[in-house]
């Protein structure tokens, strides 16, 4: 039950916000444990909204492998709305944390997921609404370690004033670490407990700067959650999710998740089934998703998928995939998925031209694609969703044009069939240069070039009736391509950007684009300049200090081979020799006959 002095000092707020549910905690599954008894307490912080927070699968991982610990003691901070932060500036109130609605500085350790670029300046605001100060540098003994994982560590130097550590890979068995750490080091002062906490592998702290490597975790049943807490209303993933596999050995060579997530561990069938079942069961959810990069690249997803849903069979409970890739596309794989349901299935070609496909290294035909296509429309599926990037190295407007040629063969084959043209959506994003990839080297194209490529395709797709486009906002990828890749400079432009009100970015109704520039202008910073920067070989890189095992060399070959459109075969089939297993000393782990 919600204390009564928590009530009485919020109850004026609460009924004065949009969705109060997202602030009084309480869900069914939370741990709600002892702060008082525990040795060591953590307060897990994502810089986003309720309903996108509470859906992240990485920290409901942290969340529960820390609070099975006896002593420790995970709590939760989401980003407050606008409307509820007014509120408690307003009335001079501070930001308490979800479960025991204790204050953030009252926790030894605060923990930021950094899951994109755009959340920065929100990081910010919530370390000033926990009555902690913004730079490391400013904090004392009486303050909380402030500590940040996630993608965008890769490169940790523009948030580098703000954060003491980094935790650079896989947060399962560190986080823990630096919990057990931190209850050691309680004698020490500040300065000398970062000393120390940037010892511990996976750990870089901007001030004892080193060469640290990610920290891989192996998975299994153990170290995966069966419960959660389920949100009050419904959240963007509202669904019970099972991680069936980390990591992709195809490495498109703009994708960052694959390189920094290698090596490929997919965990055991019998387990991901277990599960499964204990995850719906312990929820109540009906519909349960299995996550991966790629889902359907699993050794025994079509036998997961045939058990489960023998297991569920009448039961109304659905199971969720990614999008289908298209040379592994299997009509069986997408029945198990679809059930009695075929509204839309999504294919992701990322590119239209194959010699687009072979710079990407995405290893993809258009026969391949085709093929997948109608085989979906023969068999029911009447939506079909594309995912295209434009702006890519080496792209040309003949590259462009075939993503248009692409849908205008499938028309043909459709008709040649005798089938009824599908609805077609196409998802266009825009290229975003990701260090520790091969395009990391990579100019991003300027906002002429990438306004002028969506309007060309606005035109041709004039000759296609049954298509619809979807552009990401080019100004928005310029800003994650400034961040992305961003050196010290960068935190000056974050911090000004928070002092002028900058908040809850990654939303397009809060992102000001004009206040950027003037800001940016007064610091002499040019954003376009730093996005559209194309890096040489022998270039020291501001994420330099950070691995996660793949050799640079290697990436540069890559990039190399791209110039020329030569693919890479993916690891699965043959080692490529990335250095990810020899550096890290792990190995690739698949779940085998």
């Amino acid at each position: 039950m919600i204390n009564d002095d928590f009530l009485s000092e919020y109850s004026d707020i609460l009924l004065n916000v949009e969705r109060p549910s997202r602030y009084i905690g309480e869900e069914f599954g939370s741990y709600n444990k002892d702060f008082d008894s525990s040795k060591a307490k953590f307060l897990f912080a994502f810089p986003d909204k309720y309903e996108i927070a509470i859906s992240n699968f990485g920290h409901k991982i942290i969340y529960d492998l820390i609070n099975r610990q006896p002593d420790l003691l995970c709590d939760r901070l989401y980003a407050p709305d606008k409307d509820f932060l007014e509120l408690l500036i307003k009335n001079k109130k501070n930001l308490y944390s979800l479960e025991l609605k204790r204050k953030p500085n009252e926790f030894d350790v605060v923990g930021f997921a950094l899951q994109y670029e755009m959340c920065y300046t929100t990081v910010l605001k919530l370390l000033e609404m926990s009555d902690i100060p913004v730079f490391s540098k400013d904090r004392s003994n009486i303050h909380p370690i402030i500590l940040a994982g996630g993608p965008s560590v890769s490169n940790p130097v523009p948030m580098s004033p703000f954060i003491d550590i980094f935790v650079i890979g896989d947060g399962e068995d560190v986080d823990i670490e630096v919990l057990r750490k931190v209850v050691e080091l309680k004698h020490l002062d500040r300065f000398e407990k970062i000393k120390e906490l940037s010892k511990i592998e996976g750990v870089y702290s901007p001030l004892f700067p080193k060469k640290t490597n990610k920290r891989i975790a192996q998975l299994n049943f153990n170290n995966h959650p069966v419960m959660s807490p389920v949100p009050h209303f419904s959240s963007v993933h509202d669904r019970a999710v099972v991680e069936l596999r980390r990591g992709c050995a195809r490495m498109c060579r703009f994708c960052q998740a694959s390189h920094i997530n290698l090596p490929v561990r997919e965990r055991k069938k019998d387990d991901v089934v277990e599960l499964v079942k204990k995850y719906v069961k312990n929820t109540g959810y009906d519909e349960y998703s299995l996550l991966s990069l790629s889902s359907n690249d699993h050794e025994k997803i079509e036998d997961i998928l045939k058990e489960l849903n023998c297991y569920y069979k009448g039961s109304g409970i659905n199971v969720s995939l990614p999008s289908q890739r298209a040379d592994k596309f299997s009509l069986e794989l997408a029945n198990l998925v679809a059930g009695e349901k075929k509204a839309s299935i999504t294919i992701a070609p990322e590119a239209g031209s194959s010699h687009m496909r072979d710079v990407i290294n995405k290893n993809l035909s258009e026969e391949q694609i085709i093929n997948a296509t109608v085989s979906c429309i023969k068999n029911g599926w009447n939506k079909i969703k594309y995912y295209f990037v434009i702006g890519l190295p080496f792209e040309t407007f003949e590259d462009l044009k075939e993503i248009v040629h692409l849908i205008e063969k499938v028309n043909l084959r459709c008709r040649h069939d005798g089938l009824k043209y599908p609805q077609i959506t196409c998802s266009i994003s825009v290229f975003v240069p990701k260090p520790h990839t091969p395009f990391q080297w990579a100019r991003q194209n300027t906002i002429e070039e990438i306004e002028n490529k969506i309007k060309f395709l606005k035109d041709l797709k004039q000759k296609v009736k049954n298509v619809k486009f979807n552009f990401h906002n080019p100004k928005m990828s310029q800003l994650e391509a400034f961040f992305s890749r961003g050196d010290k400079e960068t935190s000056s432009l974050i911090y000004e950007m928070y002092k002028n009100g900058a908040y809850l970015e990654s939303w397009d109704e809060n992102l000001n684009l004009d206040l950027y520039n003037n800001v940016a202008l007064k610091l002499n910073i040019d954003i376009e300049k730093k996005a559209t920067r194309e890096y040489y070989k022998d270039d020291i890189l501001p994420w330099d200090d950070i691995s996660y095992g793949v050799d640079k060399v290697w990436l540069y070959s890559e990039y190399e081979k791209a110039k020329n459109a030569v693919s890479t075969v993916p690891c699965e089939i043959k080692c490529n020799d990335c250095g990810v297993c020899r550096n890290l000393k792990t190995r690739k782990v698949l779940d085998k006959l």
